[in-house]
């Protein structure tokens, strides 16, 4: 006997026991077509984000910029000049 007869005997024999209503071993169909498990996301590292490092920069450079203003403004000459 060849594999295609084999194949085709096994497949006529799981259409007979599916048209009769046996149950094969295996996932019942509730199970089969249950959604998926949702999985959690994996907790963020606790080292510093993209978000964080970008607001901490435009701080720093916010903070930078009012310095330079200030000492131009209440120190003249300490700066020097520009061009």
């Amino acid at each position: 006997m060849s594999t295609g007869d084999d194949a085709e005997r096994r497949l006529a024999e799981a259409l007979r026991a599916q048209a009769v209503g046996v149950q094969r071993p295996g996932p019942s169909v509730s199970q089969a077509y249950a959604p998926p498990r949702v999985r959690r996301a994996a907790a963020p590292d606790p080292g510093i984000t993209l978000r964080t490092a970008l607001v901490l920069a435009l701080l720093a450079g916010a903070l930078l910029g009012a310095v330079l203003a200030l000492m131009s403004f209440w120190l003249p000459g300490a700066l020097p000049p520009i061009g």
